[in-house]
């Protein structure tokens, strides 16, 4: 693990993964655009991942991803929850963040 991580964002980047794994496909498209955007209108979400991504439900995959606590809804938009916003700052894309939750041991 990189010295660049503090044992507080360790904990969080285990927990994030043990969500990750059990997310289906289209909450992973969900969450990785959600994640690399980190505050989306809502419009643009639900076109933009029906669209590009083939999510053809998206409010309801936002949903479900709600309830595990990695996105918010806001006043007419989906936003990274704030308990991962540290760690998006630090680790910037998705493509990124999947290299290092790969290699936590």
């Amino acid at each position: 693990m990189p010295a660049k991580f503090s044992e507080e964002e360790i904990k969080t980047l285990y927990k994030l993964r043990e969500l990750i794994v059990r997310f289906s496909s289209d909450e992973i498209k969900v969450f990785s655009y959600v994640w690399d955007n980190i505050s989306v209108g809502e419009i643009i979400f639900e076109r933009d991942l029906n669209q590009i991504y083939g999510v053809r439900k998206p409010i309801l995959v936002a949903v479900s991803l709600r309830e595990k606590g990695v996105i918010e809804r806001g006043e007419g938009c989906y936003n990274l929850a704030r308990w991962l916003r540290p760690l998006r700052k630090k680790i910037g894309n998705f493509q990124d963040l999947r290299l290092i939750l790969d290699r936590l041991p």
